[in-house]
């Protein structure tokens, strides 16, 4: 995927603006709310089975995708992006890639852009009660459907393995978090996370952690050799 298909704005004349043969080191504060603006969408394929099954309305896709800033590319791949508990865009992530891989490729002035990852949905608590537990998963779809199917919790999503170190939590302070692991044929994610909520207690970070069991009681050995997801789970529940 082409950086073009994604936005209309870039960054051609930023060494210009900024005197870039005097820097060692850059660090940009990318994407931007308005770049966040110009490919926002409400309507989602992976919506589609809960809405066909009257689990979900279209009323719902679209407020959870505007709560959760979902946009688009032109090609119709959902951009899920990482904005923290300030309101500040860190990343993007789409299919399979990350906007900051896409945008550090294409413009060299970029290369020593910092970039920070944190938990998707993290900004909710700017704007969601503060007494509700938080859940977690794996997925960015899975955690846009969930928020509505239980809104009692404020759902985000790690997004990829390699996100689960021990300060990706600090912002969930004083909060009751729950991790809903994606299954498999081996338990290895299970017994990650059950590594990880002892290693969270050992660091006294003060988050009553839990990590859920759903899928490994319940999924049958083809689901768990297929690695779903909570999601996949109640999709093929209907």
């Amino acid at each position: 995927m082409k950086f073009e298909e994604i936005f209309k704005y870039t960054f051609k004349s930023l060494g210009h603006q900024i005197g870039v043969e005097a820097r060692d080191e850059l660090d940009f504060i990318l994407p931007s709310m308005k770049m966040i603006g110009t490919c926002r969408a409400d309507e989602f394929d992976f919506f589609q089975p809960f809405i066909d099954s009257g689990k979900l309305t279209i009323e719902q896709m679209n407020h959870a995708s505007e709560r959760y800033y979902l946009g688009k590319t032109k090609s119709g791949q959902p951009i899920f992006w990482m904005i923290d508990d300030m309101l500040e865009p860190l990343d993007a992530h789409i299919g399979d890639s990350w906007i900051s891989d896409q945008v550090k490729a294409r413009e060299p002035l970029l290369k020593y852009w910092s970039v920070r990852h944190c938990l998707f949905g993290l900004h909710l608590l700017y704007t969601m009660p503060s007494d509700l537990p938080i859940s977690i998963v794996e997925h960015e779809a899975s955690a846009v459907i969930l928020s509505e199917l239980f809104p009692e919790s404020i759902w985000m999503a790690y997004a990829t393995i390699t996100h689960v170190v021990p300060d990706l939590l600090d912002p969930l302070e004083g909060r009751t978090v729950t991790i809903f692991p994606s299954t498999d044929d081996t338990l290895s994610n299970y017994v990650f996370f059950l590594e990880y909520r002892d290693l969270i207690r050992r660091t006294h970070l003060p988050i009553d952690l839990h990590i859920d069991p759903t899928l490994e009681d319940h999924a049958t050995p083809s689901q768990k050799e297929r690695g779903i997801d909570l999601v996949e789970f109640l999709k093929e529940s209907l």
